[in-house]
């Protein structure tokens, strides 16, 4: 990450703002921010750096710019958008680049550390650890790597877990090693008092094992159409999720009570599966466009719904949140996919919203005005239920 030679970050008695942050756009695009200043009059200055992402284009560079401090809120002036940075009552930076278009949650670093880290410094506001469970693989115990986010005190807090998706047709295996998880939805669960977990399941991120959710006999050719072997992934994902639900109970810091379940596309429809298997152990579910299947598969419809009707065990409200133009899940496929749920037995809400620009409506979680409104009303009306 290219920063200053000179950079200083100021005292953090100065302002709530002050010092080094460090995070990642949109999940995937490192960022630094350092305010170096801040006058009484709330005029601030600071570098701004963004790491080299070949994927997206993109160079590594930084920038000394002004900013102006009102408050709990810092505006970063740049030449041809600005930063809008609030402070989370977790303590984190909530930034906004430019009226949206992209987002992250910022965590405080120390500069030494930041400079001294290299491949070690954690770009992510959780705290990595390697869930022991009783999954095996070849006679070898597997640990699953879980990103942990914790919400201020010592606890015991309730329990969310938040499911990956795939890796788009699974062809792909460098995708397999990326750990997944959304900062900002974590950060608005903390601020509830939820615990927040992504754990990745066997072969992906950093746990261990192979990652064999359906894939065709030759891996090359990614997932599987065939009904019964997408289903038998579908199962084997369920397997790794009951292992980190097993393992992340054992924490002193997590109460018993039943879990939050959320989930990405594939994630999403996971989520709902499982509570339907385990109604006891589930106290709502979050789905961020779920799917196991995208469309192009002939059998999608058949996968999709037979998942989606193992969720009606589940007798708590459930929320589908689904975007409108999404290159996998059109929403005409989704809607039949609620429907099947719902028809055996199930209960929830199915919203559908539009993200900017043309096919992008599969990153709604990557878009948190589009939902944070749909999260806060649910899980308002999960705690009064539970009243």
């Amino acid at each position: 990450m290219p920063i200053p030679a000179d950079a200083a970050a100021a005292e953090a008695a100065s302002s709530a703002f002050a010092g080094t942050w460090i995070g990642k756009w949109d999940g995937f695009l490192k960022t630094v921010l350092i305010v170096e200043k801040v006058a009484q009059s709330g005029q601030a200055k600071v570098v701004y750096a963004v790491a080299d992402n070949p994927g997206f284009g993109l160079k590594r560079a930084w920038f000394r710019l002004d900013a102006t401090i009102s408050g709990d809120q810092m505006i970063v002036h740049g030449s041809g958008s600005s930063l809008t940075l609030n402070v989370s009552p977790t303590g984190r930076l909530r930034a906004v680049f430019g009226d949206g278009l992209s987002f992250a949650i910022l965590s405080r670093r120390s500069l030494a550390d930041l400079r001294a880290g290299g491949e070690d410094i954690s770009w992510s506001a959780g705290v990595q650890s390697f869930l022991a469970t009783d999954l095996a693989e070849d006679g070898r115990p597997v640990k699953l790597e879980t990103l942990v986010f914790k919400p201020e005190g010592t606890g015991p807090f309730p329990l969310a877990i938040v499911n990956h998706g795939s890796t788009g047709a699974g062809t792909d295996p460098t995708l397999f090693g990326e750990t997944w998880s959304n900062d900002w939805f974590a950060d608005v669960l903390n601020q509830r008092g939820w615990m927040v977990a992504f754990p990745q399941r066997r072969g992906r991120g950093e746990s261990d094992g192979t990652y064999g959710e359906g894939f065709s006999a030759d891996r090359r050719k990614g997932y599987s159409c065939d009904t019964k072997t997408s289903l038998d992934g579908a199962d084997r994902a369920a397997e790794d999720l009951h292992a980190a639900v097993t393992a992340l109970h054992k924490r002193p810091d997590v109460t018993d009570q039943p879990v939050l379940l959320a989930g990405q596309s594939r994630g999403g429809m996971l989520s709902i599966a499982y509570a339907g298997r385990h109604p006891k152990h589930i106290t709502g579910v979050i789905n961020f466009v779920g799917g196991w299947m995208g469309e192009l598969c002939e059998n999608a419809a058949v996968i999709n719904q037979t998942l989606a009707r193992q969720g009606a065990g589940l007798k708590t409200p459930t929320l589908w949140i689904y975007g409108a133009d999404d290159l996998y899940y059109s929403i005409d496929h989704s809607q039949n996919n609620f429907l099947a749920f719902i028809e055996a037995g199930g209960t929830g809400s199915f919203e559908e919203v539009a993200v900017r620009g043309r096919n992008n409506g599969h990153w709604v979680m990557a878009k948190p005005p589009l939902w944070e409104g749909l999260v806060g009303d649910y899980l308002d009306r999960l705690a009064a239920n539970r009243d």
